[in-house]
């Protein structure tokens, strides 16, 4: 009953978007052909016609920001942000059709006039259904029972979150064969059987995890009650899964696949043309200090302008990335396993100057360009220290996951040079776990704030 519920609100939630998408759009052609005086006149069925496609479009990018399906374990701010991207997500794709099927043109205005209507809309209508669950629940409707049972640790941070989401309208109605982790966690115990239970109690969930020697105890149950009309849930043991994980449909066969980052194609494709178009404006901009900082490097000491380096990056792939000088030619390769250190004497004045303001580092533009490295990403490491640190530093590996960046969320939170090494794998698993086109639009708005000069520099 609570799934048809939900997908009731779902379907009130498409059909309120949909009232506010049409809505925006007709008070922009209002704003613009009507408001201001000598705008072009006889456009109303044009527009008209295009908001279906609107519509279809802004539906469809809602769907893909995940907008239907249940926000109750999600916080309003993160809701928002889903909101404000897939509204930018439609206007683009809105823009990209009418440009190339589109009979006639519409004007950035009435384009710029409806974005920032409709994201007001959106989020005012959003937060208006939110604040009404919430009440309704508060009153004691709209709420999901579950029964816990097992002894997994996954049940312990399923009452977390149940607890960190006071909205969500989730009560815990009882704890079975918990091995005393009800008592701990202040959850009402049940001392006998699901068949017991359900004998006198209605619940609209079940939740099972076993761990251990109790394993077992997960087919036991299934094989008991698969049957059964109340819904089972199973909480795997994916403590060990740092990055995200996946669920895959092999030949009808669910495989759960560990440490999987959930990146889609159209967001990984955002993320690749940021990087060429960010990569080309800063090899632009920066053109004369390539020029002014080679003469100083060749004035400072023999040797090349630019130093090449074999990193590792994504997926463990070998490249040579690229820095200026900053030391004299090294007579043998000890510098390949030697760890940046401040007090390095092979430093050239020039290259102490370039370090501390990170300007040695922008020759990896073109490693960029290349698609070697990405804007932002985590910092790549010399192959005899990755070698090293994998078997030292717990979920080091990981940060391979993901394409290595000119600058990176460790970076700017000052995890650089010779700090702690665990709480700057800490940042990039977390970057990597949380990543999102705007998550990379922080940190390239907060580097040159926080992340060009550092103590940690050198």
């Amino acid at each position: 009953m609570l799934k048809q519920h939900e997908k009731s609100i779902a379907n009130i939630q498409r059909l309120v978007d949909l009232g506010a998408v049409w809505i925006s759009w007709i008070i922009a052609y209002f704003i613009r052909f009507r408001a201001f005086k000598g705008a072009e006149a006889g456009l109303e069925e044009t527009f008209l016609k295009l908001s279906f496609v609107l519509i279809g479009v802004s539906l469809y990018s809602f769907y893909k920001m995940g907008l239907y399906r249940s926000q109750r374990f999600s916080n309003r701010y993160k809701e928002i942000f889903s909101v404000i991207r897939g509204n930018t997500m439609a206007i683009i794709i809105f823009i990209i059709l009418i440009y190339f099927f589109g009979e006639s043109r519409l004007s950035r205005l009435t384009l710029g006039i409806y974005f920032l209507i409709s994201t007001v809309t959106l989020v005012v209508f959003r937060i208006s259904i939110r604040n009404f669950l919430r009440v309704i629940r508060q009153q004691g409707k709209n709420l999901r029972y579950v029964l816990l049972i097992g002894n997994g640790e996954a049940l312990v941070r399923y009452v977390e979150t149940i607890r960190l989401f006071k909205d969500s309208g989730i009560r815990i109605a009882a704890w079975i064969d918990s091995n005393g982790l009800a008592e701990k966690n202040n959850v009402t115990p049940f001392e006998g059987t699901y068949e017991t239970y359900k004998e006198s109690n209605n619940v609209d969930t079940v939740v099972l995890s076993y761990v251990g020697k109790d394993g077992h105890k997960v087919e036991e149950f299934l094989s008991k009650n698969y049957d059964d009309l109340t819904p089972i849930q199973i909480l795997p043991n994916i403590s060990y899964s740092l990055v995200g994980h996946q669920i895959e449909d092999f030949g009808g066969i669910p495989v759960l696949t560990f440490n999987q980052p959930q990146f889609s194609s159209y967001e990984l494709a955002m993320k690749r043309f940021t990087d060429i178009i960010g990569s080309l404006i800063g090899l632009i901009i920066s053109f004369p200090i390539f020029i002014f900082a080679g003469v100083l490097i060749k004035l400072s000491s023999k040797g090349p302008i630019f130093y090449g380096q074999e990193r590792v990056g994504i997926e463990g792939q070998h490249f040579t990335m690229w820095k200026f000088r900053t030391m004299k030619v090294a007579e043998s390769n000890e510098d390949q396993t030697e760890w940046s250190n401040k007090e390095n004497p092979r430093k050239t004045w020039i290259g102490d100057l370039l370090r501390k303001t990170s300007l040695d580092e922008l020759p990896q533009l073109w490693n960029i360009l290349l698609g070697q490295m990405s804007l932002i990403g985590p910092r790549p490491e010399r192959p005899f220290f990755v070698e090293k640190f994998k078997k030292e530093i717990p979920g080091y590996m990981l940060r391979h996951r993901m394409k290595a960046g000119l600058s990176g969320w460790a970076q700017i939170n000052g995890w650089r040079g010779d700090t702690d090494l665990n709480k700057r794998i800490e940042c990039d698993i977390y970057y990597i776990k949380n990543w999102s086109i705007w998550f990379d639009f922080k940190i390239i708005f907060l580097t040159p704030l926080k992340g060009l000069f550092h103590k940690n520099a050198y």
